[in-house]
């Protein structure tokens, strides 16, 4: 699995940690696809398909010679001797013996043959589970985690579901339902350090709550971490296989912590790989196999990353082979999962680049592996669904409520025109509303006024504002070096207020002003630059805080740009999406994986721009914005060209519905300020050839009770 901290700019995907090799010092992250399995009579294993394989060619590499992982020579640490703990009692004994007698041979006993070269979605990190019916559910990072199931292990369709806000996920099968452990990164980066893997429970597999940590965390800021693969031990406990870097150390390492009860880990002694062995996945049923990737020396760039089988006779003691159990040389293959299909068969689901360059063309692609074994099903986790602390039924009331939210408009009429900011001309631009409430009550609104600049209006209710004068002159600020764009202002912790802007040539700038918003100061550098937005050009930073001392923002590109690695779009509006970033002081920010809205995101994928958060007192986060292409995302009742949309979400990620606010006189820019008496006003730009030209909206905005 690609390790998406060893690079900085790569594909994205929600909190994706890959494992891959950190020889070259820069890594990625990788696009996985999932679509996997067969036709099925399942057994009591979660991951076991009574079937017999498909025909296809057979991969089978030369006689390998196995690599005792003993001391490795680069770690700083020994792999620890463990004491002898028989896992396999229940397992054939046919295929323990035959490999421990069998050190030349292994490839002879298990062969790989390729099947599908590509399957379906994108995303990373598949998790491959078979339900009681014969059913193949499969878990894959892409924007955040996703469901997808399949009747027949390889036409999958996507799922609905609530998932943790993480990557990487495993899952095991518990007395209650299912318990999964992901990745999940701090708010500043993959590559800060501050990874852990935590654990959320589920009773169906589809809807998931957040349950606790596990105790594993990541000790050092070395960019290749987590990639967890969990496994229930013949004795009932539960292990989990992580990869890792040890310090000052280029190539990464396995290790493991096990649990007696899925929630409390402590870390098994030693390393389980070492050499740059990822990516581990060990065969449900058979704890004396798995399945590994590699980062070779040199990194995946001159030499693909393989896939490998290792074997245990303790389970803590593992040893790899010299030769590859599959090579797609020139292409990388890697990030291995799997489910029995009968008779000593697996199919195996990994992934496959288009090339040899392993930044980009990710695939899911299958292959059926032959073994000389039959696994035993696992122990079932006897376990509480959840910790004492917390109270899922709340958790699962506040997603639904969140998800649910309705709002209404009532249209006050306009607060300013074009000509009321001294334009003679009408259709002069008078966009981009942001608002102020003002230390003594009252409300400064400002706005882009044409090409003079940043203006603002003064009012003491909301509704009827007074024209004040341009507060940054565009001239000004192009000698500065700011090109003015659309804007958003934000009051700081110390009041002092500060002015995001942005525009069609550059990323995100600010002023600082410490007068109420009366004059203004440029600030050096950009808050978010085009690099690292992914963009040509970034606008309309928007601001909420979180729980933890830090902000989130929201921001999507200019308008004249098309989507993510395409150019403008081609008969009709340009493509526009959402992005988010973090804050710990509101002046660096650091741009989060993914889209959430638009083009690319994971559940609404019309295009969407000018966006504002609203932070409401249930800790709901709901996201207005103009919706430029409507007919893309199934509204037919509007006039103009575009309506204003919004999306409620639980935390502030992850957005599933959306719903039709404002759908006459072309609205965009909307802005939302709460009032000293807990009302709503919301502004919008808005356009009415017919009568004022171009101007400023106001109206009430409401929830709608239940």
């Amino acid at each position: 699995m690609l390790s998406k901290l060893c690079s900085t700019g790569i594909v994205l995907l929600t909190f994706t940690i890959l494992a891959f090799g950190c020889t070259q010092e820069e890594n990625i992250t990788k696009t996985q696809t999932k679509d996997s399995a067969a036709q099925q009579v399942p057994t009591q294993n979660s991951n076991v398909l009574e079937t017999p394989p498909p025909s296809a060619t057979k991969i089978t590499p030369a006689t390998k010679q196995l690599q005792p992982n003993t001391v490795d020579p680069d770690s700083n640490e020994e792999p620890v001797k463990a004491p002898t703990i028989v896992i396999d009692s229940n397992v054939e004994a046919s295929g323990s013996e035959i490999l421990s007698s069998s050190t030349n041979s292994l490839v002879d006993i298990w062969t790989l043959a390729a099947e599908v070269d590509t399957i379906g979605p994108e995303g990373v990190s598949p998790e491959a589970v078979v339900l009681d019916d014969g059913t193949v559910r499969l878990y894959v990072t892409s924007m955040g985690i996703e469901i997808w199931e399949s009747s027949d292990g390889l036409s999958f369709t996507r799922v609905s579901a609530r998932t943790p806000p993480g990557s990487d996920p495993t899952v095991i099968r518990t007395s209650n339902g299912w318990r999964m452990y992901f990745t999940e990164h701090s708010n500043k980066g993959p590559d800060s350090g501050g990874a852990q893997i935590r654990t959320a429970i589920s009773t169906d597999g589809i809807d998931w709550v957040v349950d606790s940590d596990t105790g594993i965390v990541q000790e050092t800021d070395r960019r290749a971490w987590g990639v967890p693969d969990s496994f229930v031990l013949p004795n009932g406990q539960i292990r989990i296989m992580w990869t890792d870097m040890v310090p000052n150390k280029k190539r990464e390492v396995i290790r493991s912590a096990t649990s007696p009860d899925g929630i409390s880990f402590i870390k098994d002694a030693g390393l389980r790989l070492f050499g740059g062995f990822v990516d581990s996945y060990v065969l449900t049923g058979t704890p004396n196999f798995m399945l590994v990737s590699t980062t070779p020396p040199g990194g995946p760039i001159s030499n693909p990353q393989r896939l490998f089988l290792a074997r245990s006779e303790n389970g803590l003691d593992w040893t790899t082979d010299a030769v590859p159990l599959l090579d797609r040389t020139p292409r990388n293959a890697l990030d291995p999962t799997a489910v029995y299909i009968g008779e000593g068969n697996w199919r195996i689901y990994y992934v496959l680049t288009d090339g040899p360059d392993p930044f980009q063309g990710f695939r899911i692609a299958s292959a059926i592996l032959s073994s000389p074994i039959t696994p035993v099903p696992e122990p079932t986790l006897s376990a509480p669904l959840a910790n004492d602390e917390q109270n899922t039924a709340d958790k699962e009331v506040s997603e639904a409520t969140c998800e649910d939210t309705r709002y209404t408009f009532e249209d006050l009429g306009v607060v300013l025109t074009a000509q009321d900011a001294g334009n003679p001309d009408p259709m002069a631009p008078m966009a981009n509303p942001s608002s102020l409430q003002l230390i003594d009550g009252d409300i400064r609104l400002f706005f882009t006024n044409a090409g003079a600049g940043i203006g603002s209006a003064i009012s003491t209710d909301g509704i009827t504002f007074s024209y004040e004068g341009i507060r940054i002159s565009a001239p000004q600020a192009m000698n500065q070096g700011v090109n003015l764009g659309p804007l958003r202002v934000y009051r700081l912790p110390d009041n002092r207020i500060r002015l995001f802007v942005g525009s069609s040539q550059t990323g995100v700038q600010s002023f600082i002003s410490d007068d109420e918003g009366q004059t203004f100061t440029v600030e050096p550098g950009e808050r978010i630059t085009q690099a690292n937005a992914e963009m040509k050009a970034v606008q309309k930073l928007s601001i909420i805080p979180l729980e933890n001392g830090k902000w989130q923002g929201y921001f999507g590109p200019a308008p004249q740009h098309g989507p993510p690695g395409e150019g403008a779009s081609q008969g009709g509006p340009p493509n526009h999406w959402l992005r988010r970033a973090t804050s710990s002081n509101l002046f660096d920010w650091i741009v989060e994986p993914g889209i959430i809205i638009g083009p690319g995101a994971p559940y609404l994928t019309a295009s969407a721009r000018e966006v504002f958060p609203l932070l409401r007192n249930d800790g709901c986060v709901t996201l207005f914005y103009q919706l430029n292409k409507p007919q893309d995302a199934g509204i037919r009742d509007f006039t103009g060209v575009a309506v204003i949309g919004y999306s409620t979400s639980e935390n502030g990620t992850v957005f599933r519905e959306q719903q039709v606010l404002v759908n006459k006189r072309d609205p965009a820019g909307p802005d939302i300020i709460r009032l000293q008496d807990q009302t709503y006003l919301m502004y919008h730009d808005s356009t009415e050839r017919s009568g004022y030209g171009h101007g400023i909206r106001v109206g009430r905005l409401a929830v709608v009770d239940d």
